[in-house]
């Protein structure tokens, strides 16, 4: 009798769709999927619930030297001269490869390199135009030193002129006399001045003094640029070459002290 129950053809009961007006909102959610969605949501509730209970039970005193994320500086003793005056942990960042960062050096190298390429080409203009005017480039060739950096030691400062008098009325005559030399002198540029107001031959060539004076403080600015550039770029390609996977310019000396002489081609 279930045999022929079982022959008969049944309706075959397939689970609700989503609607066609609801389908950007994805599929229809079943009863399962709600029933683990469901749990995973309470099982996390739970979870906070414990987190925020522990918290406020626990003890502000309460110290163990294991809640330390990282090492201290007391460390040192134990690594001895291994130590590089850095405390140790991981602070999340991520080391890149040797390659990664030759390929970023050689960035580094390339802005370089077009940053003094156009400080050079500025650095010839301001030659050109300093020529022009008649100007000396000799008096403007300076040898590096530490002030391009600001390590230079501090400017003298000019000494000052001490007289000593005989009494207050002897130091009173000399200071009025001081005086009337500073107005004759101020008086004998103003009439100089006028002068040169009248003629405009001197005008035009103070004019040009002026400027020849303003363009070479500005090819003086521009070469002490071109030669830290220069010097930046030098350091960048040395690194960069040290960090071949073959040795490839001068003696690299490690961490341990030995030395690594690279090989010259015989001819």
């Amino acid at each position: 009798m279930s045999s022929i129950r079982n022959a008969v053809q049944r309706r075959v009961h397939r689970e609700r769709a989503q609607p066609l007006e609801r389908q950007r909102l994805g599929l229809l959610e079943k009863h399962k999927d709600y029933s683990l969605r469901a749990k995973d949501f309470n099982k996390k509730k739970a979870q906070l619930r414990a987190l925020r209970q522990k918290a406020a039970d626990r003890n502000e005193d309460e110290f163990y030297f294991g809640m330390m994320s990282r090492k201290g500086p007391g460390d040192a003793l134990s690594q001895g001269k291994r130590w590089n005056g850095t405390a140790e942990g991981d602070r999340g960042n991520k080391v890149m490869d040797l390659d990664t960062v030759r390929l970023l050096k050689t960035q580094d190298v390339g802005y370089i390199r077009t940053v003094r390429n156009a400080a050079l080409k500025e650095t010839k203009a301001l030659e050109e135009r300093v020529v022009g005017l008649g100007g000396s480039l000799d008096s403007q060739a300076e040898e590096d030193s530490d002030d391009e950096f600001g390590f230079g030691a501090p400017k003298q400062t000019k000494p000052k002129k001490i007289v000593f008098t005989e009494g207050v009325e002897e130091r009173d005559e000399k200071l009025r006399q001081e005086k009337e030399k500073e107005v004759d002198d101020k008086d004998d540029l103003d009439s100089d001045n006028d002068d040169e107001k009248d003629d405009p031959e001197a005008l035009r060539a103070e004019q040009q003094q002026k400027l020849r004076e303003k363009l070479q403080r500005r090819l003086q600015n521009a070469r002490k640029k071109l030669r830290i550039l220069a010097r930046t770029e030098h350091e960048l390609e040395v690194q960069r070459s040290k960090m071949a996977k073959t040795a490839t310019s001068g003696n690299i000396i490690t961490k341990s002290g030995k030395k690594i002489k690279i090989r010259e081609r015989k001819r």
